[in-house]
């Protein structure tokens, strides 16, 4: 028996990142359905997390391209891919559940979507990532490392800011989702910040706006 398009999707999103559990509730297939439609799942799991041009797509769907990038376009508006624009190339990536399309819900974000990612994440989803192995981290190879989680200083972080050329803020989604649900707090909004190809999608996207680098600067913010 064929295996239900947003079970197959539950399962492939299970593998990126920190996952996308089951619940007994079933609340995370209401998510996806809500988000997904049937051939917007279907070409969930015909891509991959590496950035690829719609021809190579196509090709290993048996498709056109012309055919498949009104869906893909419509699955960037919808916070569902990640798309890269260089010059005439186009490029598309799938993209986990977070860091993801859960913070690429920010603009279409509404009670009831709010209302079902709570529940997921009371749920389940909380729990289980805090026990998942962080995603990107160094494997040493014949070679001893000693484990540590420095926070960088202020002036570190600074430096590394101003070294990025393209900064862009949005609203934070956490503080947006648990606001809708009549669950927030007083902290101010536009807090997040993006770089590069990141705070490029979520311009686009109408997620996020340019600032420079006088406006993450605290003397631009105090005055003299």
């Amino acid at each position: 028996m064929q295996k239900d398009i947003y079970e197959m999707l539950r399962e492939q999103l299970d593998k990126y990142s920190v996952g996308f559990p089951k619940t007994e509730s079933g609340v995370e297939m209401k998510i996806l359905h809500r988000l997904f439609t049937e051939e917007e799942a279907n070409m969930y799991l015909n891509l991959t997390m590496l950035l690829e041009a719609p021809e190579a797509i196509a090709q290993r769907m048996g498709r056109e391209a012309k055919d498949i990038l009104p869906i893909l376009e419509c699955m960037f508006e919808k916070g569902l891919v990640f798309r890269l624009k260089r010059g005439d190339s186009v490029k598309y990536a799938a993209v986990p559940f977070v860091i993801g399309f859960y913070e690429f819900q920010l603009n279409r974000m509404d009670r009831e979507l709010a209302q079902l990612f709570e529940q997921y994440f009371e749920e389940t989803f909380s729990e289980h990532a805090s026990r998942q192995t962080v995603p990107m981290r160094t494997i040493p190879v014949r070679k001893a490392i000693s484990v540590s989680w420095p926070v960088a200083p202020y002036e570190d972080a600074r430096e590394i800011i101003k070294q990025k050329d393209r900064i862009a803020v949005a609203n934070c989604i956490c503080r947006t989702q648990k606001g809708l649900i009549n669950d927030g707090c007083d902290k101010p909004l536009e807090v997040c910040f993006s770089f590069g190809s990141h705070a490029e999608y979520y311009v686009e996207r109408g997620m996020g706006r340019w600032i420079s680098q006088d406006s993450v600067s605290p003397r631009a913010r105090q005055g003299p």
